[in-house]
């Protein structure tokens, strides 16, 4: 080895983000191909693309050959781009989900570097590398992803225009913002625009506020965003406007929809849970709150955090996702905690490891229950016991805590949680998953045959066949689908059964959906 290269390999071995970023990557990429398209919204967003690609229609969004309403183009023109180099499968509708992760934790490393310090940064990154949650939701083909990045980018980005006021960040910002918009809708402009008005004025920066480059700053999100929507609204006759804007928008802030409802507390504990391990530390940060306020970069990081969680809070459909875009300022405030902690600036208890020890315990015990007790699971219920993980990592963390302080403790949780998170999300989880109704069903499916459903189905079965399933709505038209083709295979669910009483009808497969109460079927005429 040359002295030039090993030079290089002493410089990468004590770079610490290097490793962190190289872990980042095999821990969003490894296995995302191997989890079956099964989750509801996975299967619709990545059908839905497939759809449009082969229309060759940028525009209007569809799902099974109908109107798609739900969500923006953004997240489909990516998962376009990775069908045209990967192929048409799970893999590469979930491709660009992983690479704004990456992204993700590289800006939000870079810009805490850059104003606050390389410690902060560090231990940032720490904090999302090791949350199973946000690993999970950036390995799946959905909108989310791409809402995170982009609002972190747009206001880390503004960020650097209050205090550098050069332009670029400005323009940056302002793009940033608007791919948001397209990513998910106005939420992504409105509470990103109420952070940072809030932060601007505790600041008395006013001429953020007020000045030409505010409207510059408009002007170049209208110009990105506008068209697109303009488009849909005039392609559809308004039909995508009034159901994107008033139902999955309006409705959803003002009432529970799907069933996704819940009391205030629900937000905030979603946003605990989904930053575990690090967030139990979040009552000691609360207690030293007043340190937080000395920095005006870890201040906009607590604003984001304020306005994302309160909103969602009042929300009356609630979901564990719909908070995430504050993860990346919340482990910033977590990174700045452990930092000062670290460094010796702040004390810091050692209860929140033992809460940690609980905590895991009791997801080993909720594992190894909910396996045993899910029927198709039942055989696979040894990998509850990737959970015993979590247990020791936290019980070691723990003993370092006392033996040789924080530090050493949290070095325990990054490494323990690292092996947890792989082996977890790209063997455990798609080893299960492979047991879902729609993968043990798509052997007694032909694809050179229509597939029809009687009033619901899984919407994998569109991605897997590639072609629309017929819906029959009732009983009437079940029964002259039966007479006029007997073959013809139709799926449903069992509690739909007793509706075609009368009807000659064999079952030809009843597998229960994994995790749910609901039973999918599957029948064809006698």
């Amino acid at each position: 080895m040359t002295y030039q290269q090993n030079n290089v390999f002493l410089q990468l071995r004590n770079n610490k983000a290097a490793w962190l970023f190289v872990l980042a990557a095999i821990l969003l990429v490894a296995g995302i191909g191997s989890t079956p398209m099964y989750i509801l919204d996975e299967a619709r967003n990545a059908q839905a693309a497939r759809e449009m690609m082969e229309r060759h229609d940028l525009i209007v969004p569809t799902f099974n050959g109908e109107l798609r309403p739900h969500k923006p183009p953004l997240h489909y023109y990516f998962m376009q781009v990775a069908y045209h180099l990967f192929g048409m499968n799970a893999f590469a509708a979930r491709f660009f989900s992983a690479v704004f992760g990456w992204l993700t934790i590289w800006i939000t490393w870079y810009f805490t570097k850059r104003f606050v310090s390389y410690g902060t940064a560090i231990w940032s990154v720490a904090v999302l590398l090791v949350s199973t949650h946000f690993l999970f939701e950036f390995r799946m083909s959905v909108p989310d992803p791409y809402l995170i990045f982009f609002i972190t980018a747009g206001i880390f980005c503004f960020y650097a225009y209050a205090q550098e006021r050069t332009i670029k960040w400005l323009l940056l910002s302002a793009v940033a913002a608007a791919l948001a918009c397209l990513a998910k809708g106005p939420v992504a402009l409105v509470l990103p625009a109420a952070v940072l008005i809030w932060w601007a004025l505790s600041q008395k920066k006013y001429d953020l506020l007020f000045s030409w480059k505010t409207g510059l700053y408009v002007a170049v999100i209208i110009l990105i965003a506008l068209p697109w929507y303009l488009m849909v609204h005039q392609a559809t006759n308004g039909a995508f406007t009034r159901e994107f804007f008033f139902r999955h928008n309006f409705s959803r802030f003002g009432e529970a929809m799907e069933g996704h409802g819940g009391l205030f507390i629900m937000v905030p504990l979603f946003v605990l849970i989904g930053l575990l391990p690090v967030s139990v530390f979040c009552g000691e940060l609360v207690k030293k709150i007043r340190i937080f306020h000395r920095n005006t970069y870890v201040r906009l990081c607590m604003y984001v955090t304020v306005v994302f969680i309160v909103f969602f809070s009042v929300s009356g459909t609630k979901l564990p996702n719909y908070p995430m875009p504050c993860y990346p300022f919340m482990a910033v405030l977590l990174g700045y905690f452990l930092n000062k902690a670290i460094t010796g600036q702040i004390a810091v208890k050692r209860y929140p490891l033992w809460l940690l020890l609980v905590i895991n315990v009791l997801l080993l015990t909720a594992a190894w229950i909910g396996l045993g007790l899910e029927t198709a699971t039942q055989a696979f219920r040894a990998w509850a016991l990737l959970f015993i993980v979590p247990v020791l990592t936290a019980a070691s963390s723990w003993w370092y805590f006392r033996k040789e302080g924080l530090k050493k403790a949290m070095h325990a949780i990054i490494a323990g949680y690292s092996v947890f998170n792989f082996l977890f999300l790209s063997i455990g989880y798609p080893a299960v998953y492979q047991h879902n109704p729609v993968t043990r069903t798509l052997p007694l499916l032909h694809r050179n045959e229509q597939v029809y459903s009687y009033k619901i189905y899984n919407p994998a079965f569109n991605f897997y066949l590639n072609k629309p399933v017929k819906m029959l709505a009732d009983a009437a038209q079940v029964r002259q689908l039966i007479t006029a083709n007997p073959q013809a295979v139709i799926i449903s669910r069992e509690n739909h059964l007793p509706e075609l009483e009368g009807i000659p009808f064999k079952l030809l497969a009843k597998e229960r959906d994994l995790f749910e109460t609901a039973t999918t079927v599957l029948v064809r005429g006698r």
